[in-house]
């Protein structure tokens, strides 16, 4: 599944290229031109937008089932480290396309979050200042993002799929075998990948493809105002896949928030194809430890998302 969406994020992201001026006033006016004139620019720019997002999901969803199935033990380790490689990809890819529409959201959900930069001790400005190519964002930072999203990230995010999927071939397919039972269950039964396995997956690419054709049909792509940045809006909230950080900016000190966590969480991901398993999967407190933080964050996330009202203040959904 991440691989399709990843596929038709580059044939819709080719599409909206046609159309799109990457300078300020004319990126908003162009996505403006996309959205209302250009036939069926609307339909694909919400399949690019939602398709970005539930990508993000869906490779949550990948780490998780590779942590349960115990997948990034020898010999897939090496497999592991790309995998996070590709993760980094896709959150950067979302975040730098996040900008390029250029209205109030965009906006002002990118300067808070390159904003948290700043908080990271020694080189947290000068970091800030990299990625906003200036003091502030503006012109130089669309144009960044804009490389950024449509040359560095494809470019590297195909060379290290084509290696991912190397890896997993030679470790002996998807399927992790069960050392707990593997003596008992004796030689695998096979079939042909064609047609077999081809069958199924063009079947599954139809189902996902057209649940988001469906999904992108009924709710558009959102679209404010063009970006002011004299006019701060009453709610500004960095992308949802940030809100976590955000939401513990509120309750912790800022190093601890963008330095030391960010930092445990990447430092426990390369540790851990040498942490102590058993029978091929995680030793139990190393599950707990992984279980407590991702349903913490998974917290801090919702209520970023649903419970966070103008000013960061507190408020019901209903």
């Amino acid at each position: 599944m991440a691989a399709l969406m990843i596929v038709q994020q580059l044939i819709t992201g080719l599409l909206l290229g046609f159309f799109y001026e990457p300078l300020p006033v004319k990126a908003y006016e162009s996505v403006q031109h996309i959205q209302s004139s250009v036939f069926l620019g609307g339909l694909v720019r919400s399949m690019h937008h939602w398709t970005g997002h539930f990508l993000v999901v869906v490779i949550a969803l990948h780490l998780l089932r590779i942590f349960f199935n115990g997948a990034f033990y020898h010999p897939r380790h090496r497999n592991w480290f790309v995998g996070i490689g590709l993760g980094i990809l896709i959150l950067m890819a979302n975040f730098s396309g996040y900008l390029l529409p250029w209205d109030q959201l965009s906006y002002w959900a990118v300067t808070i979050a390159t904003s948290m930069l700043g908080y990271i001790p020694l080189v947290g400005l000068s970091l800030q200042e990299v990625m906003r190519g200036g003091a502030e964002v503006g012109g130089a930072t669309l144009q960044l993002f804009y490389s950024i999203h449509t040359t560095f990230v494809p470019v590297f995010l195909f060379l290290l799929m084509g290696y991912h999927f190397w890896f997993v071939r030679k470790a002996g397919g998807v399927l992790v075998p069960d050392k707990k039972h593997g003596a008992d269950m004796g030689k695998p039964i096979s079939v042909p990948a064609i047609p077999e396995l081809l069958v199924r997956e063009i079947a599954f690419a139809a189902m996902v493809t057209c649940s988001i054709l469906l999904f992108a049909m009924f709710i558009d792509a959102p679209l404010g105002d063009m970006a002011n940045p004299e006019l701060t809006p009453s709610t500004v909230k960095a992308p949802w896949y940030f809100l976590g950080a955000q939401e513990l900016l509120l309750h912790v000190h800022p190093i601890f928030a963008i330095c030391f966590l960010p930092l445990s969480i990447f430092l426990f991901f390369i540790v851990l194809p040498f942490s102590r398993q058993r029978d091929g999967k995680p030793a139990a407190y190393i599950k707990a430890l992984f279980i407590t933080g991702a349903v913490f964050m998974l917290i801090l996330t919702i209520i970023g998302i649903l419970f966070r009202g103008p000013g960061m203040k507190w408020v019901w959904p209903w």
